[in-house]
């Protein structure tokens, strides 16, 4: 892990939780190329696309691509997520997937005690309990034991565990260049976006809408250079730099924007039940990170 400075934590924790808020807002052009003709598994591959495009500044320096190997699946494993994650904002509610997708703390805490033999302290307890209490409360007591019902409430579940994995294995295989994590986040994430989309084409579902491509295609590749590649540089830079616990808690900036601007925008109900999840997953994030000190 990379130390520099007084406070060799301070640059990267900034960087993260400026990137979670711009993430928080993600969901409406989403939406927006989505309403204008562009369905969600094209936006994610044309993303993915542009991000990958990125580092072509780094490939020439043969020096960049050393420990590749180690580097990839880490990556790999990051833009498998947001892939999933993406599609989830278009498939349920954006402040249901949002939440689901930050349980990651939870996910990151049990993987720590089952994995690498961390100590299960009481404050770990509660931050486990909290959140899924938060899960239960996001998802209702409707229909008896609260359970994801949507597709997307499930892809969102699933992009977070898949998240926390991938950060661990970045903070523990950390990359002196920021080329490999880049590289395996966009190649991870682009052949997930193809994947997405070749099932969406063949179940005829709305993700793979492709019309008006001369109108959209400028929007979505302008949109992902202004709110997809900054952010992804930056965090991943920062997740080699930061436990996963804290990438987890300060990313959760993403939280409060989304709940706002979907409260605003969105006109999708957010009332009692999704504020109190918000706090109590906002709790969890909070005392796992508290409790990694």
């Amino acid at each position: 892990m990379h130390r520099t400075g007084a406070h060799p934590a301070l640059l990267p924790s900034a960087a993260v939780a400026i990137c979670g808020a711009i993430w928080g807002c993600y969901w409406y052009p989403l939406r927006w190329l989505e309403a204008a003709g562009l369905g969600g598994a094209w936006v994610s591959v044309i993303f993915f696309a542009t991000t990958a495009l990125s580092p072509i500044p780094w490939m020439f320096n043969r020096a960049a691509w050393q420990g590749f190997r180690q580097n990839f699946a880490g990556g790999a494993l990051l833009g498998l997520a947001f892939t999933l994650y993406t599609v989830s904002l278009l498939l349920t509610d954006v402040i249901d997937a949002i939440l689901l997708f930050y349980l990651t703390p939870v996910w990151s805490t049990l993987a720590g005690l089952a994995l690498f033999g961390e100590r299960l302290t009481p404050q770990r307890l509660i931050a486990i309990a909290l959140g899924f209490a938060g899960m239960a409360f996001i998802l209702g007591f409707d229909n008896g034991l609260p359970m994801p019902s949507r597709s997307g409430d499930w892809l969102a579940l699933v992009s977070g565990m898949i998240w926390a994995a991938g950060t661990m294995r970045s903070v523990r295989k950390p990359s002196s260049s920021i080329m490999l994590p880049v590289l395996s986040f966009s190649g991870g994430g682009l052949i997930a976006s193809l994947g997405v989309a070749i099932i969406a084409m063949r179940a005829d579902s709305s993700l793979a809408t492709f019309s008006n491509p001369e109108a959209v295609m400028p929007w979505a590749i302008i949109i992902a250079l202004l709110v997809f590649v900054p952010p992804n540089f930056l965090v991943l830079w920062a997740a080699q730099r930061l436990d996963s616990g804290r990438v987890g808690i300060l990313l959760m900036t993403e939280v409060l924007a989304g709940a706002i601007t979907a409260a605003l925008l969105s006109g999708e109900a957010f009332g009692a039940m999704e504020i109190t999840g918000t706090l109590l997953i906002a709790g969890a994030g909070l005392i796992e990170v508290f409790g990694r000190r």
